[in-house]
């Protein structure tokens, strides 16, 4: 019996720690990707030509389609490492998991429910759409068609962002029949 509650333990501390890693990557990345996308297309949009302003946006957004990839990814595995140390700590804490589904949901401006997905989504959705801006003003004024390219890369990029943020909380909802654990933990 002592064996079986040190393999639990061992466990519980493995799960819980690679579970801390990805939580802090997925902060260290949300802090970083917007602070560069906004900084980068504000100061190097203005002045700079059609073909400047495209390649400038075309690179942006392989790089934060890139960070976004990974982010999925990594919020796939933080998933299934936190659903793994609810099940732990429902057998090794009397009182059940630390941290329940309990309590009401906040509300984004008292409308939205707030949750991790839209805000990994209003993050990534605000630097795409940044990006798509400059893509799309760049491409416009390419080709030489510079009255209103401003103004139709911003209308663009705010579409794009909406379509990204509504991608990217889509992509991160539960999987209806969550994946079954290598090992099974033995209930109480």
């Amino acid at each position: 019996m002592e064996d079986r509650d040190e393999l639990l333990r061992l466990e519980y501390e493995y799960a819980s720690r690679l579970l801390g890693t990805l939580t802090e990557y997925r902060f260290k990345l949300l802090a970083l990707v917007p602070t560069l996308s906004g900084a980068v297309v504000a100061l190097l949009s203005s002045g700079r030509s059609g073909v400047e302003l495209l390649a400038i946006g075309c690179l942006g957004a392989v790089a934060t389609s890139g960070v976004l990839a990974y982010e999925l990814r990594n919020g796939e595995l933080r998933r299934r490492a936190s659903e793994r140390v609810n099940r732990l700590e429902s057998v090794l804490f009397s009182e059940g998991p630390l941290v329940g589904g309990y309590g009401r949901t906040p509300k984004l401006f008292g409308l939205i429910h707030a949750s991790h997905r839209l805000g990994v989504g209003l993050v990534y959705g605000a630097a795409l759409g940044g990006w798509t801006y400059l893509i799309v003003w760049g491409a416009l004024a390419a080709v030489g068609a510079h009255e209103h390219s401003q103004g139709i890369g911003v209308a663009v990029g705010a579409v794009a962002a909406f379509a990204i943020v509504r991608e990217v909380v889509v992509a991160q909802r539960k999987d209806p029949k969550p994946a079954a654990a290598t090992t099974a933990v033995p209930s109480p």
